[in-house]
């Protein structure tokens, strides 16, 4: 079972505009990093939001990308998306359950 994980903000934090899991033109939001303003790290007076993004196209790499160089995908991007990884679970699943009964009746 799973179990639900509460984040909680500080206050004086600006909110990140994303969250986990969601999809952008660059991949899944798998990880949300804050950094304060006047931070050595960034050299970036702001503060700002990092995120890590798995890669759409090769999930062993994740990119960090700043929130204003995150895109995410439109209703019917993500509908088709979503759509496409359907049938190839699918299709996978027949292709299992083929070698299921191919073990089962041999």
């Amino acid at each position: 079972m799973e179990t639900s994980k509460v984040v909680t903000i500080p206050n004086y934090w600006t909110s990140p505009k994303y969250s986990f899991g969601q999809r952008s033109k660059q991949g899944v939001i798998v990880g949300i990093q804050y950094y304060p303003p006047n931070n050595l790290l960034t050299g970036l007076c702001n503060e700002s939001w990092r995120y890590a993004l798995l890669d759409k196209n090769d999930f062993s790499e994740v990119s960090h990308l700043e929130e204003e160089k995150i895109h995410l995908v439109t209703p019917s991007e993500l509908c088709a998306e979503l759509q496409a990884e359907i049938e190839a679970y699918q299709r996978k699943i027949l292709i299992l359950k083929h070698q299921l009964g191919a073990i089962s009746n041999g």
